[in-house]
C-alpha cells in the first residue's frame, strides 16, 4: 500500500487509541461515582459524552473513507472493518458508563449531599463487580491497541465470572426489595447499575473476538471455541 494510506490508517488507529482512553476514563470515573457518592464525578461522566460521540462519528467517516479511497485487502481490510464495529462498541460502553452515573446522581442526591453513598453501603458484589470490569475493560483496550490475540482470548474465557455476579446481585436486591420496600429506589438503581456493568464486559467480549478476527482471520463469534 501507499505511504499516504499507511499514513492514514495510522491516524485512524491513533484516534481510536484517544477515543478508548476517554472511554476508559469516563467508565472509571462512573464506577467511583457510585462507590464514593460523588456527584460531580457522575455529572463529569454525562457532560463528556459529547466528545466520545463525536469522536465515534468522525472515526467511522474516516474508515468508510479509507475503504472507499484505497479499497485495501487481506489485513488491512480486516482491521478497518473492525474499527468501524469496535468504534461503535467502545461508543457503547460509553453510554453504559453515562447510564451508571446517572443512577449515581440520585443516590447521592438523595442524603442531600455529593458523598451520600459511601463505599460501606454499595453492596460487596457490586464493588467486586464494577472493578472486575474496569480491570476487563482496560485488559480489551491493552488487546486491541498492541494486537494482543492470547490476552484476547484470556478476555473470553473471563465473561462467565462477571455474568455470575451480576445474576447474585440481582438475586440478592430483589431479595431485599420484598423484605423491605422503603428502599425500593436505590435497590432499582443497584440493579441498573449491574446491568450497565455487564452490558460493558459483552462489549469487550466482541473487542476481544475482533481482535481474534484481525489477527488470525477466524470469526469466532457465538462459538467461542478460542
Amino acid at each position: 500500500m501507499s505511504h499516504p494510506f499507511v499514513d492514514r490508517l495510522e491516524d485512524l488507529r491513533n484516534r481510536l487509541a484517544r477515543m478508548t482512553a476517554l472511554v476508559q476514563q469516563a467508565v472509571e470515573r462512573a464506577v467511583q461515582a457510585v462507590l464514593e457518592g460523588d456527584a460531580s464525578l457522575a455529572r463529569q461522566v454525562i457532560d463528556g459524552d459529547a466528545r466520545i460521540d463525536e469522536l465515534e462519528v468522525q472515526i467511522e467517516k474516516q474508515a468508510i473513507d479509507l475503504l472507499a479511497l484505497y479499497q485495501p485487502a487481506a489485513g488491512d481490510l480486516r482491521l478497518i472493518t473492525v474499527v468501524i464495529k469496535v468504534n461503535s462498541d467502545f461508543e457503547r460502553i460509553a453510554d453504559c458508563a453515562v447510564n451508571v452515573a446517572q443512577r449515581a446522581l440520585p443516590l447521592a442526591h438523595e442524603k442531600g449531599t455529593a458523598a451520600a453513598v459511601t463505599s460501606h453501603q454499595v453492596p460487596t458484589d457490586l464493588r467486586v463487580m464494577a472493578t472486575g470490569v474496569i480491570a476487563t475493560l482496560r485488559d480489551t483496550i491493552k488487546a486491541f491497541n498492541l494486537s494482543d490475540e492470547p490476552l484476547a482470548h484470556k478476555l473470553l474465557k473471563g465473561d462467565d465470572v462477571v455474568d455470575a455476579l451480576y445474576h447474585q446481585i440481582v438475586q440478592d436486591t430483589l431479595a431485599e426489595m420484598q423484605n423491605d420496600s422503603h428502599g425500593a429506589n436505590t435497590d432499582l438503581s443497584t440493579i441498573m447499575i449491574a446491568k450497565n456493568l455487564e452490558r460493558i464486559a459483552d462489549h469487550c467480549v466482541n473487542i476481544a473476538e475482533d481482535v481474534v478476527y484481525v489477527q488470525s482471520g477466524r470469526i469466532i463469534r457465538h462459538s467461542h471455541a478460542v
